[in-house]
């Protein structure tokens, strides 16, 4: 993206301390506030007006696995400044489970992190089964979810 004055041409996206200026094929040229909090990454010039959007960086959180770490699930801020559909025009909290994000609300994401605490002790007995009192694995198969 280009910064405003940098060219007098008609930019791919703008960006200003306040506003960003991107095309869009159904209402032309279109000027929005642009949030402090926006990377600019989401402006994608030529698409539909409605399509916008201001996202935040991701925040990741991440599990140790034996080759490094993986990401378990995102969050971040967003928001649509010409939406007709929810979460509506203000800025929402969205979480990306799956390849899919979600627009949450701040209860919402402390259910999905209880969700996960209970998760994570269901995780443990698995684990458990498999673990000798001495530490070693138990050789004989079992069974993980009955039913």
């Amino acid at each position: 993206m280009k910064l405003v004055g940098e060219s007098s041409a008609m930019p791919e996206g703008t960006l200003t301390p306040q506003t960003v200026t991107i095309p869009t094929c159904d209402h032309g040229v279109v000027t929005t506030p642009e949030p402090e909090w926006c990377t600019g990454e989401l402006h994608q010039p030529g698409g539909y007006r409605v399509d916008i959007t201001h996202s935040s960086a991701d925040d990741e959180f991440t599990v140790p696995i034996p080759r490094g770490t993986a990401v378990l699930l995102r969050t971040c801020l967003q928001q649509y400044p010409f939406t007709e559909r929810s979460p509506g025009l203000e800025p929402f909290l969205s979480v990306e489970l799956d390849g899919r994000w979600y627009p949450v609300e701040p209860d919402e994401l402390c259910d999905l992190a209880d969700a996960l605490a209970g998760l994570a002790d269901r995780l443990r007995s698995v684990a458990d089964r498999f673990i000798e009192p001495t530490g070693a694995a138990d050789p004989t198969p079992q069974v993980l979810y009955p039913g």
